[in-house]
């Protein structure tokens, strides 16, 4: 009997059929099962059985038949090759407890027994914890919005959704988008608070994708804004948009190409029309003795006199004003 059934095997494979094994790889997702990431390896690996046309083995709409049934090598053949892409998508210790499993679809459903609603209460929990405090950061918005969407979804698969009424369901399901909605604005960065109160003070808050959308477009516009504003802030830039704004522009020296003067009075070229702060232009030279003489006085006034010292002092400015009055008196008479 084994000898006819292996004889029907080898018949699957030697025909022309699409069940050809060596058309078919061996692994259909990089996902490997862990016992912590049923949701994501399930998904992955629904879709890949699926995209080769043999979901209904692992969803039990094709048993197997008699083994009399001439169709029985062909399901063989098929399941045998859905069993090797579960096998070959858990780690190596899951592996030991669904070798022995006689069909894809009795492996499915005892790995999902085991790890698909495992310490369903607490995981809900742990899910709830991580969204409430999931914050936006230095992440991007689509990052952000893509973190909490996964959560989301994680947490819409273990939470029992059997409802009686379809319309309290979908009412149900619209709040809890809603709160959804509100979570996602709250953990924006400070910087879109301004498209954060449009959305918050319409009449009726668009859909969270609507949402989504508005809030990215924002950040690409912030983004093209800065890059704006940092290629504008060279001094012609500042020049041009002060011109514009109707304020006083800056000038802008053709000689030494610095702001604040123009080239009619730039001292490199004009040291005699360089002022001194409260006093009015003078010829170089007054400048200089000016200057010598500031120096001077300052540095009197730093240094320590002795008492009979500016006793002297005070005696040779009495003599000199003495002088200067009897000169004025003679030139007078």
């Amino acid at each position: 009997m084994a000898e006819e059934m292996t004889c029907k095997i080898d018949a699957a494979f030697d025909s022309g059929s699409h069940t050809k094994s060596e058309n078919l790889p061996v692994q259909v997702t990089s996902i490997r099962l862990n016992k912590d990431n049923y949701l994501s390896w399930s998904a992955a690996l629904e879709i890949g059985i699926t995209s080769r046309g043999r979901l209904p083995y692992i969803t039990g709409e094709k048993p197997a038949p008699f083994k009399t049934d001439p169709q029985w090598a062909t399901w063989a053949l098929e399941d045998s090759q859905v069993k090797v892409w579960i096998i070959s998508s858990v780690s190596a210790d899951i592996q030991l407890l669904i070798l022995r499993k006689s069909t894809a679809y009795d492996m499915w459903t005892v790995l999902a027994r085991m790890y698909g609603r495992k310490k369903r209460v607490l995981r809900m929990y742990q899910i709830k914890r991580g969204i409430y405090s999931l914050k936006q950061g230095d992440l991007s918005v689509a990052s952000f919005f893509a973190a909490l969407k996964t959560k989301w979804e994680e947490l819409d698969y273990h939470v029992n959704d059997d409802w009686h009424c379809g319309s309290d369901h979908a009412l149900y399901r619209e709040k809890e988008w809603m709160d959804r909605t509100f979570i996602f604005l709250g953990g924006l960065r400070d910087e879109f608070e301004s498209i954060r109160s449009q959305i918050l003070n319409c009449d009726e808050i668009p859909g969270i994708e609507e949402v989504y959308a508005g809030v990215e477009s924002e950040e690409q516009r912030r983004q093209v804004m800065h890059i704006d504003s940092s290629q504008g802030s060279s001094p012609s830039a500042f020049v041009s948009r002060a011109s514009r704004t109707g304020q006083r522009p800056v000038r802008r020296c053709s000689h030494c190409n610095k702001l604040g003067h123009s080239v009619d009075f730039c001292w490199d070229i004009h040291p005699e029309k360089k002022l001194v702060r409260g006093r009015p232009p003078s010829s170089r030279r007054g400048s200089s003795v000016l200057d010598s003489s500031q120096g001077n006085s300052s540095h009197v006034e730093k240094s320590k006199l002795s008492s009979e010292q500016i006793k002297e002092l005070q005696a040779y400015i009495s003599r000199l004003s003495t002088t200067q009055e009897e000169t004025s008196t003679t030139e007078g008479a």
